[in-house]
């Protein structure tokens, strides 16, 4: 077992509470820290926007590597700054002031990249967000970077493209088409969403906490890595796919509220660091669909 003790934030999250599951095998001294932790060992309570509880939360845990995968999505801009820039400034702060310091995985997103003119993005590509979720998500990358690199603690912002899981949210285009299909019966099904000809790269959530455990078991780092497969998929090719395995038919309903909804056509991630470090994904709409349909744990998100 490894002795590196780990602070995961977010830990009740999609990403963190699979990452959680997965390096409790292998680290045996391991920290979650929520809003509203769940039971489990060395879970913590904190809110990690207020700067004196992150303090005390570092103080107490003394972390050597923090997860900070705390984050995501909401529709008032103001409290989704809130949610992913504050408590990165906060964490990095309180870590700076810590002997020794910890070192830092920080969770980007793809939105950060916005439409690349390639139709593939690189870490080393000029990162232009078209959505406020993808600007907020940038600020908080750029602030971790200048942050760490002026206090000399060791970073590596991780850029998850699209994650698929069961417990995807219905707020998200598969979680979405997945209820959807799920919540009726018989032959046709109609499927009221948004654009269905946009290209991602998806990935499957056990493949994120994958790269994640792989990370913490190196002595250096890339400064940025993408959690991609290369796969442009088409997300209609999925909802197809689903419709196969459960042997139905979908009429599709594209919705004003859904489609007007600001979106790349194309965002492919570029593997070549992942691939260098031993990882490598291979999805196929196939594969995909089988996963959107299983059944597993749920996450609160």
């Amino acid at each position: 077992m490894n002795a590196a003790r780990v602070l995961v934030t977010g830990a009740t999250g999609l990403i963190g509470y699979e990452l959680l599951l997965v390096i409790r095998s292998t680290f045996n001294d391991v920290h979650g820290v929520a809003r509203h932790p769940g039971p489990g060992p060395n879970m913590h309570r904190a809110d990690l926007a207020a700067p004196e509880q992150v303090a005390e939360l570092l103080r107490r845990v003394r972390p050597s590597i923090i997860i900070h995968l705390a984050g995501g999505k909401d529709p008032d801009v103001t409290r989704l700054y809130t949610r992913n820039v504050l408590p990165t400034a906060n964490l990095l702060h309180a870590a700076a002031r810590l002997k020794p310091q910890p070192a830092f995985i920080v969770a980007g997103s793809a939105a950060e990249y916005g439409e690349p003119a390639a139709g593939h993005a690189s870490e080393f590509d000029a990162l232009y967000p078209i959505t406020d979720y993808g600007r907020a998500k940038l600020s908080g990358s750029a602030l971790a970077e200048a942050l760490a690199a002026n206090f000399g603690i060791r970073l590596c912002v991780v850029r998850p493209f699209n994650v698929v899981s069961p417990q995807l949210p219905q707020a998200t285009a598969l979680g979405n088409i997945r209820h959807q299909l799920l919540a009726q019966q018989g032959r046709l099904r109609v499927i009221r969403c948004g654009r269905l000809d946009v290209v991602r790269d998806f990935v499957p959530l056990s493949f994120v906490a994958e790269v994640l455990h792989r990370l913490l078991s190196l002595d250096t780092w890339p400064a940025r890595l993408n959690v991609c497969s290369g796969v442009g998929i088409e997300l209609g090719s999925i909802l197809r796919a689903m419709c196969s395995i459960l042997d139905v038919e979908a009429e599709v309903v594209e919705t004003l509220e859904l489609t007007s909804l600001r979106a790349a056509t194309r965002v492919v991630g570029d593997p070549t660091l992942l691939h260098g470090l031993g990882l490598r994904a291979e999805p196929t709409p196939e594969t995909l669909a089988q996963l959107m349909l299983s059944t597993g744990l749920h996450a609160t998100v």
